[in-house]
């Protein structure tokens, strides 16, 4: 797949199948990435024009502010991919993660149905989202801050589009990298286990959040009837605070890892440590961990043994040799620079005040973390590495003991 030739023989159904037809090979990706803006766009906008729609006027009018419920939309679809929002309060730089995998996710989508495989058609995909990211960029940003915001939105759009395109194009005709062939077997090998490392991790952190939110109901169900809203504020809010949890995952990450994280100066939610104080009225926030000690403190050895897990998964793969020494070190890498990337991707600021401290610290997270991960690994190796000297032994301790019991036989036949 080097060249990429063009490929428009993916199955699709009828009405895709006459569109692509009609449609020269470049315009499909380029018609990709102008639906994955429009959708990802509409997906904020939508539920924000409905809630002003069916909120009353606080003037007792029947105007509805439509401008303003776009340009809150275009903040918060903005800050999705990687822009702070400025207000005369403060800055907000804390990221909905939802957001951007949203728009993969459509990318994925749109671009299995029109792109074409070919380097032409991926390359006008991504182009044509990041153009579409950088015009949002400028057009919902002040004047002074418009060429910095296009960029940054432009940059982000790249980050997303890049690999979605890719995938939706594989997915629809199948694709192979020659030049991956080139790349020594220990790499890849190290890189599925750092890779389903970090999953694992991701997971049980998710399930650990998900059980403090199912623990706090009742605290979310008071903080949700506090807020008097009609069901389309509703919506609109239950929509924004969705784009959030995904950057609570990561937050519980650091939680699971040990260090834990802050929301708010002066806070700390960590699994030995619970330190409080007061917080915005969103019930999203009522599913914070809500205690600590006793049983909780053990749960960084969870991570621990899904490393170890993941480790006797792949032993097969990964021996013992020199060769799967090296590939650990890939895998001990990867998660590294993904516990990074969790943790420096869910930290920013919140509001004013001590909300411009939200999320955990990168460097305590990524060195336990690591060290944890290690220790699984060196765990299952030393297993392994013993087990293998065990039956090693016995096969010796056998051909002793039929080497014993044939000298007899060959000295008595000589008699």
């Amino acid at each position: 797949m080097d060249a990429m030739p063009e490929d428009r023989t993916a199955p699709a159904s009828p009405l895709f199948a006459r569109i692509q037809a009609a449609l020269p090979g470049w315009a499909g990706g380029l018609l990709a990435g102008v639906q994955g803006i429009v959708l990802s766009y509409l997906v904020v906008l939508a539920p924000a024009l409905a809630a002003v729609a069916g909120a009353p006027s606080l003037d007792g009018s029947a105007a509805v502010d439509w401008s303003g419920a776009a340009t809150i939309a275009t903040d918060l679809w903005l800050l999705g991919h990687g822009v702070p929002l400025v207000t005369d309060a403060g800055v907000i730089s804390l990221i909905p993660l939802g957001l951007p995998l949203v728009s993969g996710a459509i990318l994925v989508a749109v671009s299995r149905r029109f792109a074409v495989k070919s380097w032409t058609s991926w390359a006008l995909g991504v182009a044509a989202f990041a153009a579409g990211a950088a015009l949002i960029g400028w057009l919902g940003a002040p004047d002074e801050l418009r060429p910095a915001s296009a960029t940054r939105a432009a940059l982000a759009g790249i980050l997303i589009a890049a690999p979605a395109v890719a995938a939706g194009i594989w997915r629809a005709y199948g694709a192979r990298l020659r030049v991956l062939d080139r790349v020594p077997d220990f790499i890849r090998a190290g890189l599925r286990l750092g890779l389903g490392t970090l999953a694992l991790i991701v997971a049980a952190a998710a399930a650990v959040g998900g059980t403090w939110a199912v623990l706090a109901m009742d605290r979310v169900a008071v903080l949700s009837s506090g807020l008097g809203m009609d069901p389309l504020g509703a919506g609109a809010l239950a929509l924004g605070e969705t784009l959030y949890v995904p950057t609570m995952v990561c937050w519980m990450v650091a939680w699971l890892i040990g260090p834990g994280f802050v929301v708010g100066t002066g806070s700390l939610y960590a699994p030995d440590t619970l330190t409080e104080d007061a917080l915005p009225s969103l019930p999203l926030l009522g599913t914070l961990p809500a205690g600590s000690g006793g049983w909780w403190v053990w749960s960084p050895f969870v991570v621990m043994a899904l490393a170890a897990l993941a480790r006797a998964l792949l032993a097969r793969r990964i021996g013992l040799d020199w060769e799967s020494a090296k590939a650990g070190g890939v895998a001990v890498g990867s998660v590294a620079l993904g516990l990074v990337a969790l943790t420096g991707l869910s930290r920013g600021s919140a509001g004013p005040g001590r909300l411009q401290d939200v999320g955990a610290e990168i460097i305590p997270v990524t060195l336990i973390g690591t060290a944890l991960v290690v220790a699984g690994y060196g765990l299952v190796w030393g297993v392994l590495a013993g087990w293998r000297w065990v039956r090693a032994r016995g096969r010796v301790d056998d051909a002793g003991e039929v080497r014993q019991e044939r000298e007899p036989v060959r000295a008595g036949s000589a008699r």
